[in-house]
């Protein structure tokens, strides 16, 4: 990718559901294929956290993933986080638009959309069903994000939602003049590993 400040080289990583994930984390962060790995909705556990960025320091690698978020044992959320190459927590979202089944099982909407300003570029979050909502992504583009992650929390199960999913994606992208990247997990169903500009 190219943005305002520099070129980046993203590797997106349709993960796997493995046993130990930290071992699946330090298989991808150590190779020299990308600068920056994108992991999906939910793929990292709070309480995996500072093994991951204590990877993201050893390797002097950015990561930029979904993550299950109980650092506060009161309100369970999904969120989006960005740690840099030192292991610094550097941008966080807390998802907005939540599915009924969210609901169901406990989590809680975040309450605001916000940019991340990076040494690499201005990054948000849309994820998941948020890529949905037009609005989420206008936000974002006012503030001048120059990327949208779309970690989404499973595989296309469909060809039909394969299409949506593609068709919204370039919508976003086009609408704010901004690069969308969808990574989803891997469920032996179709992957999305995409971005568009």
């Amino acid at each position: 990718f190219f943005n305002s400040m520099r070129q980046i080289k993203l590797g997106i990583v349709v993960a796997k559901p493995e046993t130990e994930i930290i071992s699946e984390v330090e298989k991808y962060i150590s190779s020299d294929w990308a600068d920056m790995l994108l992991f999906p909705e939910g793929y990292l556990q709070s309480e995996n956290l500072e093994k991951v960025r204590e990877l993201a320091k050893n390797h002097k690698k950015w990561i930029v993933s979904g993550m299950d978020d109980k650092r506060d044992p009161a309100h369970r959320m999904e969120s989006g986080i960005i740690i840099d190459p030192s292991g610094n927590i550097i941008g966080q979202h807390r998802k907005t638009s939540i599915t009924k089944w969210e609901v169901e099982h406990g989590y809680e909407r975040g309450n605001s959309i916000k940019a991340i300003d990076t040494p690499l570029g201005k990054f948000g979050f849309a994820i998941c069903y948020e890529i949905h909502f037009p609005e989420v992504s206008r936000i974002l583009a006012l503030q001048g994000v120059e990327i949208i992650f779309n970690p989404i929390g499973t595989g296309m199960w469909h060809e039909a939602q394969f299409g949506v999913w593609n068709a919204i994606a370039k919508a976003r992208a086009s609408e704010n003049n901004a690069f969308v990247v969808g990574c989803s997990h891997f469920n032996d169903c179709i992957p999305v590993a995409f971005a568009y500009a």
